[in-house]
């Protein structure tokens, strides 16, 4: 099945609306994980938050999140986009619409078996 690479960026200044939504958004992914729709997902940083400090809240103490990105495994890009278009992040406004991204990645023997912990 293929495998699609979302780069899902937030509108700017746009943090309070993720947390406000975080806890839905993570039960869906947790039921796409579970259902193998889902092989890897993870918030991004802004450019303004170190490398260094990845995974640390910001000095305000609101987490330097830009945007998402996962690699979802769907029938068909059309599916793919039905999800994205389903999330809490995208319904509740998070993601920049016009900017997030969707691309097929070319397929390799071992994408069945992908699994990341």
């Amino acid at each position: 099945m293929p495998l699609y690479l979302c780069y899902c960026p937030d509108y700017p200044d746009n943090v309070e609306a993720r947390l406000k939504v975080r806890e839905a958004h993570l039960a869906e992914a947790t039921k796409d994980k579970e259902s193998g729709a889902s092989v890897f997902g993870r918030a991004y940083l802004s450019d303004n938050v170190a490398t260094h400090e990845a995974g640390k809240p910001a000095a305000d103490q609101i987490p330097g999140m830009a945007g998402s990105f996962m690699v979802l495994r769907f029938p068909t890009l059309e599916a793919c986009w039905e999800r994205i278009k389903a999330d809490k992040y995208w319904t509740a406004g998070v993601w920049d619409k016009e900017k997030l991204r969707v691309h097929e990645i070319i397929g390799a023997p071992v994408d069945e078996t992908i699994k990341v912990q």
